[in-house]
């Protein structure tokens, strides 16, 4: 009889009061079936974790997981950083144009700001490089010389919006313009200035295009599926990698309506680091202003910094810091990745992963970003102080941003399906606390 026969046998006739195996054991168990069998082992464990769970329980062989996945799923290597990702777009400009560039990008990266060239960030820097990119594509192509003139300008940004949006092309004459100070220090031209503030007044009034009011589906109702995602985890007849991501996913999504903050931020967040969970039912969150949206030569500032009270969402997040998380890895990231252990998921991944949640959940997608829409209406429409309570929810300095960019509560309000999702909100009021 082979070893995997042998534990098995052992397993189905435990008696009463007998352990299940122990990690070590286990480690050692596949690491010796491995070598005999190759890959096949893997499925033998997983057989074992099943009969295990038969004669212990779910919870008590959820060891088995992490053993199973330690063998089966190495560490990747180390994602590109935003600022690499950056300077590899470099080659996509003319080569005279990529020194001046190529520098600006180091001294943002030393934060050696300089009087009248303001920092750019990573994002930044690599929507200049692709913005110029197409500017040269579409004076190459019309056998236009590079430097820009109000009236070319203008004719591009009228391309630009036609293919995608108002602003989308106020944002490229912007981002040119920038670009171009730095190509050729000195460039100054009042026609091209006249066209970008005559583009950005545009945007402004026409608003942001891609959020409609169909993506409204409401915050509280979101904050409920995260809570339904975790018990569709409890319930999962094994407690493994599956489990644990339904509770993660579960916990993305009512974390994210309750701190309605952008991907970048929670994609930093990690348990005795960035959130703790100081006990009496409080949650508290301190985000380092790196990950937060502000210029570049603000990112050493004070952290975001806020404590949520609710028993539901902090008693989750202790449940899954000691039964969920470990399956993935040993590491503190609140959102880890399945695919590469001891890493997050990206900032990129978390704004998809929230719209595939929604749009399955609801036929709508919201993605983080948009979930702040959500929660910036429900607060102006239900709470006491309205627009001060979704600037201070948001982070935003001003009432004005918020009714600008995310303030939809007139059409919320006068919609009978969100009915339901309104008296969930008042069952929550008291639930958390904001």
């Amino acid at each position: 009889m082979n070893d995997h026969l042998t534990l098995l046998n052992g397993i189905r006739n435990a008696a009463p009061g007998v352990q299940p195996p122990s990690l070590l054991e286990l480690e050692t168990h596949l690491e010796r079936r491995y070598r005999q069998i190759g890959s096949s082992a893997f499925m033998e464990f997983a057989h074992l974790q099943r009969v295990a769970t038969e004669t212990w329980g779910a919870e008590r062989c959820a060891h088995f997981a992490r053993v199973l996945r330690r063998a089966r799923v190495k560490p990747k290597a180390s994602r590109r950083t935003a600022w690499e990702k950056a300077q590899m777009r470099l080659g996509e400009l003319p080569e005279d144009w990529q020194p001046a560039i190529a520098e600006r990008i180091s001294i943002s990266i030393e934060g050696k700001r300089s009087k009248g060239s303001p920092l750019w960030s990573a994002a930044h820097a690599a929507n200049v490089i692709r913005a110029l990119a197409g500017w040269v594509d579409h004076c190459r192509s019309h056998g236009l010389p590079l430097r820009p003139t109000g009236q070319v300008l203008d004719r591009y940004a009228t391309q630009v919006a036609e293919r995608a949006s108002t602003r989308t092309a106020s944002d490229y004459v912007g981002r040119i313009l920038a670009g171009m100070t730095v190509i050729e220090p000195g460039f100054t031209s009042q026609a091209c200035e006249f066209v970008a503030c005559d583009w950005r007044e545009r945007a402004e009034q026409e608003g942001a295009s891609t959020k409609t009011g169909s993506q409204l589906v409401g915050a509280s109702e979101i904050y409920g599926l995260g809570f339904d995602l975790m018990e569709k985890a409890r319930k999962r007849p094994l407690r493994g990698v599956h489990a644990a991501r339904d509770f993660r996913n579960g916990i993305l999504l009512s974390l994210g309506a309750a701190l309605p903050q952008r991907a970048r931020a929670l994609s930093a967040l990690a348990f005795d680091q960035t959130l703790d969970l100081p006990g009496a039912g409080l949650v508290h969150v301190q985000i380092p202003a790196r990950m937060l949206k502000l210029l570049e030569d603000r990112k050493n500032g004070a952290p975001f910094e806020r404590t949520l009270t609710s028993r539901r969402l902090a008693a989750a997040l202790l449940e899954y810091q000691h039964s969920y998380r470990p399956l993935f890895d040993d590491g503190q990231y609140l959102f880890p990745s399945i695919l590469s252990p001891g890493a997050a998921i990206s900032e990129g991944q978390i704004g998809r992963l929230t719209g595939d949640l929604t749009a399955r959940a609801f036929g709508v997608r919201v993605s983080i970003h948009r979930l702040r829409d959500n929660v910036a209406t429900e607060a102006s429409e239900h709470l006491t102080s309205g627009g001060r309570a979704a600037t201070a929810l948001l982070g935003h300095r001003s009432e004005r941003t918020v009714r600008r960019h995310y303030d939809h509560s007139t059409g919320l309000a006068s919609a009978r399906e969100f009915v339901e999702m309104i008296e969930g909100l008042r069952s929550l009021d008291v639930e958390l606390k904001l």
